[in-house]
C-alpha cells in the first residue's frame, strides 16, 4: 500500500470527501445503490508505521466482531492463501444489513493490475475464481488469474465468499473524475470511467446485468471548475 498523496489520488480524495463532503458522498452512494437508510462508514485500522498514521482494513478483518466470525475465518483460510497480503479495502460501510466493499480510483492505471501470486497459492486462487465464475454466470474459458484484471476478479471472488458464508456484500467502486492531477491518464468523465469498467468487464468475460447485482459505480468530480 503506497503512501497517500498530498492533495491528488484516490486514497486522497476519498478522505476528502469522508471529512468535508460526506452528505455529497453519501448522496452519491444511495442513489447508485438504491438504499437510502442511513450510510454507516467503519473506521479506519491505525498504522504508526504509515506517514498518515492509518491503513486499510485486509480480508475479513471486519467481520473480527461477528459472533460467528470463528467460522468465517476458517472458511476464508481455505478459500484463499494465508500468504502474502489479502485485499486491501479502500474503506468498508454498511447500509442496513449490507456490507458494501470500497474501491476508489482517481486515474485509469489503478484499475489494472497483475496476479503475482506463486505455485500453491496460485492454485487456490484459481479455485476460488472458478467457483465465483459460475456464481456470476462469467464466460469460464477466461482465464482470471492471467488476466491484468486480478484486483477485480479477487473482489469479486471476496463477494462469493461472502455470499457463502450467509452476508449480505457488495461491491463500491469510486471513479474520482479530475482527482489525480499529476497523471496524463486522469480520467475526466463518467463516460471515460464507464469505458474502464467495460473493458474490464469483458476482459473477465462478465455478463453486465448480473454485474449490477453485485457492483454499484459513483463518479464524484473533485474539481467543479474543470
Amino acid at each position: 500500500m503506497a503512501e497517500m498523496g498530498l492533495g491528488y489520488g484516490s486514497e486522497f480524495q476519498l478522505m476528502r470527501f469522508l471529512g468535508h463532503h460526506r452528505e455529497e458522498l453519501d448522496m452519491h452512494i444511495q442513489n447508485a445503490t438504491g438504499q437510502f437508510e442511513q450510510v454507516y462508514w467503519f473506521d479506519f485500522p491505525y498504522d504508526a508505521n504509515r506517514l498518515s498514521g492509518d491503513c486499510e482494513c485486509k480480508g475479513i478483518e471486519c467481520f473480527e466482531k461477528l459472533d460467528n466470525y470463528d467460522v468465517i475465518k476458517k472458511k476464508w483460510e481455505k478459500f484463499w492463501p494465508q500468504r502474502g497480503t489479502a485485499m486491501n479495502w479502500d474503506g468498508i460501510f454498511k447500509i442496513g444489513d449490507t456490507w458494501f466493499f470500497v474501491e476508489a480510483k482517481a486515474h485509469k492505471e489503478e484499475s489494472f493490475q497483475w496476479c503475482s501470486a506463486k505455485e500453491k497459492s496460485r492454485e487456490t486462487i484459481s479455485t476460488a475464481f472458478s467457483k465465483t465464475q459460475r456464481w456470476l454466470n462469467a464466460d469460464t474459458s477466461k482465464e482470471w488469474i492471467k488476466t491484468n484484471c486480478y484486483q477485480l476478479a479477487n473482489r469479486l471472488a471476496f463477494m462469493y465468499f461472502c455470499h457463502q458464508c450467509g452476508i449480505k456484500a457488495k461491491l463500491l467502486y469510486i471513479g474520482f473524475i479530475n482527482g489525480y492531477r499529476q497523471k496524463k491518464d486522469e480520467i475526466h468523465s463518467a463516460e471515460e470511467w464507464e469505458e474502464v469498467w467495460s473493458e474490464e468487464m469483458s476482459t473477465l468475460g462478465l455478463n453486465k446485468e448480473i454485474m449490477t447485482q453485485h457492483v454499484s459505480f459513483i463518479y464524484p468530480n473533485c474539481d467543479r471548475d474543470r
